[in-house]
């Protein structure tokens, strides 16, 4: 009973506490501008790291390890993102041979049978190998708010590993071979030719990447803190560590050869050709891993607002007359005038009765007529570059939401227009995207989609009307009646 209530005075206590923290937040968002979706990321990072396997007869021991890479992120929530890129990594490891080996059931040249065994001196080999490494995962980032320097980051996924180059460095070592006769409890040495000390002559190097999986699977993850360095960078320093998922050795089990007499003892020679530990008997599975820090570089690609000021300074004082000097003023002007809109479909003509007459355009229903009258009255406005229309366009929207469904024949256009400055495509991009924005607001009051046509102008339709032309008046969004 008394745990029934503890569990319930938590459960209540957290609701507080989300609920506290998710007001915050609401509060917090309505202030802050919306967070940069896009980043570029450059990071690298370093640490140890194994080829993360059993060695039979002797020990391992880790190496460096570093990585580099660049990125892509995408913030489809302010905190979550998704995460790609490449990047080339380097894992190693050292082994040992330190315990005696033996191979039994071998016959001299006698026919008596023998155990030969060896013991290993100074038997190191060091093994590297360098992956490209294609990510993909979620990102995860987090600041208290909009002033806050320091947040938290983290990040997990899977990659895909692809070696481009491995290979082993062998620079000394010593084997010595003996005979134990079990028969005779005789144990021999020293007897050349056979039963002797042998050495690496010369430091050996060979490529292994033939004996290693061409594309394998790692799941990674890193944990640390977000650092604010601008407007429109951030730097990340997290613990990192990757884990190579499946067996990194391409050579099976039944087909690994044998460290030490391969073929008929090779003319009893101890190991005539050596080829490294990787792909012998005395490895087992390579789960290759890595665990260090990591420190990336995130950039926004885009615009500050800064330089979007500075861009508008510059082209006030290259077309003073096009340029207004407080738009926000010019906003809040435009909004108290009443507008004739004159765009292609709507301008009258000297001869529009004769083109209603010809049976090209059919005359307005009253319905329409009575839309048109209404919307006539009106323009959807937007700021310099944006989706958003300046001021939430309610009045305008409830009363087409409201003439929609009293008249369900009714289907209207709406028209997206931008101002000159800028490409002309970005510009079509631009005017299409602020005539969806108008068009799901009006799907939110139940206008249905089948009844609602886009069309983008870009700058090809600049606004008309008397007196000098301001380009604050070409960014807007149109509705129209269709005919």
């Amino acid at each position: 009973m008394m745990n029934g209530r503890l569990i319930s005075i938590g459960l209540a206590l957290c609701c507080v506490v989300t609920l506290n923290a998710a007001q915050k937040k609401d509060n917090s968002s309505k202030k802050e501008p919306a967070p940069h979706k896009h980043y570029i990321d450059i990071y690298a990072a370093g640490g140890v790291s194994s080829l993360g396997y059993s060695l039979e007869g002797g020990k391992t021991s880790l190496g460096i390890a570093f990585s580099a890479g660049l990125g892509y992120t995408w913030f489809f929530r302010p905190v979550i993102g998704l995460q790609t890129g490449v990047s080339l990594t380097r894992l190693a490891t050292k082994a040992t041979l330190v315990n005696e080996m033996q191979w039994a059931g071998l016959t001299d040249y006698a026919g008596d049978e023998y155990i030969h065994r060896t013991s290993f001196s100074d038997w190191t080999e060091k093994q590297q190998a360098y992956l490209v490494e294609i990510p993909l995962g979620l990102r995860f980032r987090y600041f208290a708010n909009k002033d806050s320097k320091a947040g938290l980051h983290a990040a997990f996924g899977a990659k895909l590993a692809m070696p481009v180059i491995a290979n082993f460095k062998h620079a000394s070592g010593a084997v010595t071979h003996y005979a134990w006769y079990d028969y005779w409890q005789l144990e021999l040495r020293d007897l050349p030719g056979r039963f002797e000390t042998e050495t690496l002559a010369t430091p050996q190097e060979e490529s292994v990447r033939d004996k290693l999986n061409v594309v394998n699977a790692e799941a990674y993850a890193e944990l640390g803190i977000a650092l604010r360095a601008g407007e429109r960078t951030e730097i990340s320093i997290a613990a990192y560590g990757q884990y190579l998922i499946n067996d990194f050795c391409a050579v099976k089990r039944e087909n690994r050869t044998p460290l030490g007499f391969a073929n008929a003892h090779n003319n009893y020679s101890f190991m005539p050709e050596y080829h490294g530990l990787i792909g012998t008997n005395k490895i087992g599975a390579m789960h290759p891993w890595m665990a260090g820090l990591k420190i990336g570089v995130s950039v926004w690609p885009g615009k500050t607002d800064k330089q979007k000021k500075k861009e508008l300074k510059k082209l006030a004082k290259q077309f003073p007359e096009l340029m207004p000097v407080k738009e926000i003023h010019d906003t809040i002007y435009l909004h108290d005038t009443i507008y004739i809109r004159e765009t292609a479909d709507r301008h009258k003509t000297p001869d529009s009765k004769n083109i209603a007459a010809s049976g090209n355009r059919k005359p307005m229903t009253a319905a329409q007529k009575q839309l048109d009258d209404l919307l006539s009255q009106a323009v959807i406005w937007f700021p310099f570059d944006k989706s958003d229309p300046i001021l939430e366009p309610a009045y305008i929207l409830d009363s087409v939401a409201s003439m929609m469904a009293t008249h369900p024949e009714l289907r209207i256009h709406i028209n997206g227009h931008a101002c000159k400055i800028g490409t002309e495509q970005y510009n079509l991009r631009l005017a299409l995207r602020r005539a969806l924005a108008i068009t799901d607001m009006l799907r939110a009051k139940g206008v249905p989609e089948e009844r609602m046509f886009v069309r983008t102008y870009g700058a090809k339709q600049p606004y008309r009307y008397n007196g000098p032309h301001q380009l604050s008046k070409d960014r807007r969004v149109e509705i129209i009646p269709e005919p």
